[in-house]
């Protein structure tokens, strides 16, 4: 009998096993890279380096702007409107108003003839910036009447009970303005919501809340003109045409400025339709 070999165990013995042991002891065999995989390691390599160095660029001006590490909020972009462009025509008589001017009244009407761009019989508009001590907007409203007719009458209605419960069902209000008395109030008021956001709500300050409707509706049917400012505290007022004397038109205007406190009125402008606006003497 022939004398076997100890097996050591941890060595190798590649006659015992039969052949050569894999040294690999829980790691495995090292991939051989390719020249493609070791360029593309590169350049991932040089890609990592370049933006983290970025990054330590962006902190350190960071740091010297904002010292003490306040984090500050990003800034929102501001939108820019488009310019607006004007016509020729539009230029061309926007060229005969001298914009550093306040004119006198007469003036202005005469003015506002010769900048009418329309082709029709466009009206004449003013428009006033009212303000009160505070400099806050102020709220203005209420009726007054023209010393001429201007050809354009008020559809005003008496609110009654059954008038009220067909606006209510139908969302419509037809009319330009609603007159009720005191009494009918309570049951006006879940009107709000669709007369309110028209203007045309029974309001004490235009006249149309009343105890005498009829009357009220018949001084409408006249000429009364209602007035009113806007929440910036504008008012826009049409007093009559583009064709009209401008002695007619001066006329209006005292007329409407006579309801208006004079010393509220911060700025005042008188156009054509589609005019340039002309600044007037208050």
């Amino acid at each position: 009998m022939g004398t076997q070999k100890p097996v050591v165990i941890g060595e190798t013995n590649e006659e015992v096993i039969g052949g050569p042991i894999a040294k690999h002891h829980g790691k495995g065999k090292e991939k051989v890279k390719s020249k493609k995989g070791k360029v593309e390691e590169k350049i991932k390599e040089e890609k990592f380096k370049k933006d983290h160095k970025v990054e330590e660029l962006s902190e350190m001006e960071d740091t010297q702007d904002n010292p003490e590490g306040v984090k500050e909020e990003p800034k929102k972009k501001e939108k820019q409107g488009k310019a607006r462009i004007r016509s020729k025509k539009y230029k061309e008589v926007y060229a005969l108003i001298d914009q550093t001017k306040k004119y006198d009244v007469s003036e202005a009407f005469a003015l506002v003839k010769k900048t009418s761009l329309t082709k029709f019989d466009g009206n004449v508009e003013v428009h006033i910036r009212v303000l009160g001590k505070s400099g806050k907007p102020e709220i203005l409203r209420g009726m007054f009447k023209y010393p001429h007719s201007t050809g354009k009458s008020i559809n005003a209605i008496i609110l009654d009970e059954k008038l009220v419960l067909e606006i209510e069902k139908n969302q419509k209000a037809e009319a330009d303005l609603y007159i009720a008395t005191p009494e009918m109030m309570p049951k006006i008021a879940r009107l709000a919501k669709i007369l309110g956001p028209k203007g045309k709500m029974p309001n004490p300050k235009n006249g149309t809340i009343t105890n005498d409707p009829e009357k009220t509706k018949k001084e409408l049917a006249s000429g009364q003109v209602e007035y009113k400012t806007d929440k910036y505290g504008n008012i826009h007022q049409v007093i009559g045409k583009v064709s009209a004397e401008e002695k007619v038109l001066e006329e209006y205007y005292k007329a409407l400025l006579s309801v208006i406190p004079s010393e509220k009125i911060v700025n005042l402008t008188i156009c054509a339709t589609m005019g340039p606006g002309i600044k007037v003497q208050i």
